[in-house]
């Protein structure tokens, strides 16, 4: 067996509005071609506010919006996106089955499949109909089986805490090897880098670490696993 991953360009009513939006991401869950939900997500909140008004137009119903606009729920009674490219209809029909969720871009739609052989069928996405441009494929082979503990945790949970600079120093400290084992960067020369004290950064990266951490703890535990007493739980970073 092997997970299948495909990125496609369609003109879909679903991925027409995020087409024309760069930066904006939408994530789509649905339910067989029927009832379908996407989840907005962008920088900008005129964006989010400009996605949920297009998807208003073509019959969504806005279910929720982010106090700061950062992100919006919109649900649909029936799956356009299945009814016109067929992209999961048609691997499914073939036996492969679907794994949620898609995501729409600006570079085209993702999707993920687990299918039973051990190699692509050449012939599989000939079936995809007309219009339905397949971008890139990419597979790797099933090679352990961890569904049963399997789960999705959403982005915007890890990172809703942070601040702009704090993600920065996040992504400072990953990208010069603070993290590698041996470090090949210390917080001094990163600081210098930010214009700060070692303290000041230690104490920006030290927050960042705590938001993340206090996000992860919810999922961290294992069926089986020794619980935690609230009491010992960590606190939410300031």
């Amino acid at each position: 067996m092997q997970i299948v991953r495909l990125l496609v360009d369609h003109d879909c009513p679903f991925s027409r509005p995020v087409a024309t939006a760069p930066g904006a991401r939408v994530t789509h869950l649905c339910h067989r071609g029927n009832e379908a939900v996407l989840e907005l997500h962008a920088d900008d909140p005129d964006a989010v506010s400009a996605l949920g008004s297009a998807y208003r137009r073509i019959g969504g119903e806005l279910l929720y919006e982010a106090p700061d606009r950062s992100a919006a729920l919109v649900q649909f009674p029936r799956c356009a996106c299945c009814q016109s490219g067929k992209v999961i209809p048609t691997l499914e029909e073939a036996g492969d089955l679907y794994l949620p969720p898609s995501t729409y871009a600006a570079d085209g739609e993702n999707y993920q499949f687990l299918a039973r052989e051990e190699r692509l069928d050449p012939h599989l996405l000939d079936r995809l109909p007309d219009g339905v441009t397949v971008l890139r494929v990419g597979t790797k082979p099933l090679t352990s089986v961890a569904f049963e503990g399997g789960f999705l945790v959403p982005v915007g949970v890890l990172f809703r805490e942070l601040t702009s600079r704090q993600r920065q120093a996040l992504l400072a400290g990953i990208l010069r090897g603070y993290y590698r084992i041996p470090r090949t960067v210390h917080t001094e020369e990163l600081a210098r880098s930010f214009g700060i004290s070692r303290p000041a950064f230690e104490a920006l990266l030290r927050k960042a670490e705590n938001k993340l951490a206090a996000a992860l703890f919810p999922y961290l535990a294992i069926p089986g696993a020794a619980t935690v007493d609230a009491d010992s739980a960590p606190d939410r970073a300031p």
